[in-house]
């Protein structure tokens, strides 16, 4: 009787085991849902909402990093203007976003090309 009930005891044990060894990975998935998974969708669902609101006149910055301004915009492609008189066609998930962001942020971040007058004079001996 006595290893019937040591047998028992011993599968019980093994059963928590499991328990205890697989919450700790649950715990780990769910964390990172929260804390990578569900930011990216909240990211992509933002970017797709800005390409399906573009419209002409609208200036834009490319994955490439051209920025240019929407002449046309068609159900998966876009005819942008990058200078006078030269345009390009180019698939919508090609734009990152709209230029101003990114030419606030490198403003605002301190990318400054320095200009001539900037660099400090030498001196001659």
């Amino acid at each position: 009787m006595g290893e019937h009930v040591s047998a028992l005891v011993s599968q019980a044990d093994g059963g928590a085991g499991l328990l205890g060894m697989a919450l700790p990975l649950v715990v780990m998935v769910v964390v990172m849902y929260f804390l990578m998974i569900r930011p990216e969708r909240k990211k992509q669902d933002v970017h797709v909402t800005f390409l399906s609101s573009l419209k002409r006149g609208d200036e834009v910055v490319l994955t490439s990093g051209l920025i240019g301004k929407i002449e046309k915009v068609e159900e998966r492609t876009l005819t942008i203007e990058i200078a006078d008189k030269v345009r390009v066609r180019v698939l919508k998930i090609a734009v990152s976003g709209p230029a101003a962001r990114y030419l606030t942020a490198a403003v605002e971040g301190g990318d400054k090309v320095p200009k001539p007058e900037d660099k400090p004079a030498e001196k001659k001996a």
